[in-house]
């Protein structure tokens, strides 16, 4: 099943909608089929304390399906507000390389400047392993390249404005760690399972409950089932940072690389 449910997320969200509710449905039918069997039986009566259970069943699984929401947002608003950090970080670390003496300055900015672009196709990537790998190794060497500069430049010059830029660079790349680890975290997946199985023994409760009544109210129930689809998709799409359509905006980047080019020295004029 699992794997199933994989394959069709890869597909798009439509796919794995169509395949949510068609299982919603057909426990709701299920549902109904006993229903009736039981009132023509005339072993329960809808007076009974059936709707009861099902407004039980029903409250605990709106409390998991908005916990299961809230956990899945609160991973994007971890990637979305790391985002403003790391540019806010790369853009301090620059703006201190401008004030190093000898030529490590210079060189550090333009290394800062790659390395933003480096970060910017990171969160702009796809849902592609391979390229996520080979981006984090770039990530690794760009860092250790630019950390040589500084020490470099540290032991020249050991100075309060060099300690600042340290701890700068030092802020850069905790916040390209903790970036990484944002896109790596997930919704538990015992938690979207029991929102899966909470959902179909729900839906095949009301099922029930309508069997024993006078009336089905189709219309209703397709609603009803079309709208806890719609939130299950929701949590999916946020689960997915790299293939989903919620995505994190990579503006602070660019912006920061705006930055650099606007404030780069104007060469003197030729004679």
């Amino acid at each position: 099943m699992t794997q199933l449910i994989n394959a069709l997320a890869e597909r798009g969200l439509l796919p794995l909608g169509a395949f949510l509710l068609a299982m919603l449905l057909l426990a709701n039918e299920l549902g109904y089929r006993v229903g009736r069997w039981r009132a023509a039986a005339r072993l329960e009566t809808v007076e009974s304390n059936m709707g009861m259970l099902t407004t039980g069943m029903l409250g605990l699984l709106a409390f998991t399906l908005g916990l299961t929401i809230s956990i899945a947002e609160s991973r994007y608003e971890a990637r979305r507000d790391l985002v403003v950090t790391e540019a806010n970080a790369i853009g301090t670390a620059w703006l201190r390389a401008g004030l190093v003496r000898g030529g490590e300055g210079p060189e550090i900015r333009r290394e800062l400047e790659d390395y933003t672009r480096l970060r910017l196709d990171y969160t702009r990537a796809g849902p592609d392993p391979e390229a996520e790998a080979a981006l984090n190794a770039a990530t690794n060497a760009a860092q250790a390249s630019i950390w040589t500069l500084a020490q470099a430049a540290a032991l020249r010059d050991p100075s309060p404005l060099m300690a600042g830029l340290v701890a700068s660079l030092n802020e850069t790349f905790d916040a390209a760690s903790s970036q990484r680890f944002a896109y790596e975290s997930r919704a538990p997946a015992h938690i979207q399972w029991l929102l899966l199985i909470g959902s179909l023994l729900s839906v095949g409760a009301i099922g029930v409950q309508l069997g024993l009544g006078p009336q089905r109210h189709l219309v209703l129930s397709v609603l009803l089932m079309a709208m806890w689809t719609g939130g299950m998709l929701l949590i999916t799409d946020l689960n997915r940072p790299r293939q989903g359509n919620i995505r994190v905006d990579p503006a602070p980047l660019v912006w920061a690389l705006q930055g650099f080019a606007g404030s780069a020295p104007t060469p003197p004029p030729k004679p």
